[in-house]
């Protein structure tokens, strides 16, 4: 490793994490929690240390994802993206791998703490970035659809917090759990070619249809919470929640045009840092529409963090 101040081995560190992708994380399960009817534990102050424990858990999970993830592909990178923190020789291999090993164990150990339910869900989600990162990452279809399995784990791990879910609730996690899989099988699908030049890349259809579903949920809820209404509060954050879900549906829809014309790779890569971030939208519209306002409000600015992160961010 050479010789680097402590300035340009924390932007490795922020670069080799993907900074501005992980603001998203914490909001699958923060979303799962909601939708399976945990606002009302939320007010009781019962659910408090568990949905804070299972964000810690998915953030965890993410970054162990993300640290093998540039360890198994360290050889491709050197030739590929010398640009980044390994190959250029701002992160050791050995402190990635220490790093890689600290994620796992803080995974874990929240884990069981919350039962061994939440135990099995996250040793089988630690073990599949492991098979999928070092075994099955270059096989195409498998690479897309591990990843998208992942993002709906950690969704799963809020809805465990829940129990005795209404079966309409149900009904509305499937709904939303399918369309998270297809939107980030579309978006990995869409990155796995973002290099080539002047192609049509695939999966800018499955990227679609998954926000299309995401985006419903809210908008269910949404109708629930103005159909209810005796102030004016929940009217404005529903209606603040019909506004993120069109501006969601309108990147994934640019997104999707930007796939199906031939960009060029830097456009294209661009699309994908913004279908990511666009996550925090539906995020915010499903928990403004299931009435957390200060949720919706924090997972906004979390977009602005995610924004300003962005020159920390690596491909």
């Amino acid at each position: 490793m050479k010789n680097t101040s402590k300035h340009e081995t924390l932007r490795g560190w922020f670069q080799l994490v993907r900074l501005p992708h992980l603001f998203t994380v914490p909001g699958d399960p923060l979303v799962g929690f909601l939708i399976a009817g945990g606002l009302m534990r939320l007010e009781q102050g019962r659910g408090v240390f568990p949905i804070a424990a299972v964000c810690f858990i998915s953030f965890a999970m993410s970054l162990f994802g993300i640290i093998t993830n540039d360890l198994a592909d360290i050889q491709i990178d050197s030739t590929q993206h010398p640009d980044r923190p390994l190959p250029r020789g701002v992160i050791s291999p050995r402190a990635a791998s220490y790093a890689a090993q600290l994620c796992f164990l803080a995974a874990v150990v929240p884990a069981l703490c919350l039962g061994w339910r939440f135990t099995f869900v996250t040793l089988v989600a630690l073990i599949s970035i492991y098979t999928y990162n070092f075994y099955v990452k270059y096989r195409p279809k498998r690479m897309s659809m591990m990843m998208a399995v992942l993002r709906d784990l950690t969704f799963g791990l809020g809805i465990l917090l829940v129990p005795g879910i209404t079966i309409p609730r149900i009904l509305l996690l499937v709904l939303y759990g399918v369309g998270l899989f297809f939107y980030y099988c579309g978006i990995n699908e869409i990155t796995r070619a973002e290099t080539l030049s002047k192609i049509v890349r695939p999966g800018g259809r499955a990227m679609l249809a998954g926000a299309c579903c995401c985006a419903i949920v809210p908008l269910v809820f949404v109708i629930k919470l103005l159909r209810d209404s005796t102030t004016l509060l929940p009217v404005i954050f529903g209606l603040l929640a019909i506004l993120l879900c069109a501006v969601y549906l309108l990147i994934a829809l640019w997104v999707y045009q930007v796939s199906r014309t031939g960009a060029s790779p830097a456009r294209v890569q661009m699309s994908v840092h913004v279908a990511f971030r666009a996550a925090f939208l539906v995020q915010a519209a499903a928990s403004a529409s299931c009435g957390l306002y200060i949720l919706a409000v924090i997972l906004l600015l979390c977009l602005a963090g995610s924004a300003l992160a962005e020159k920390y961010s690596c491909s």
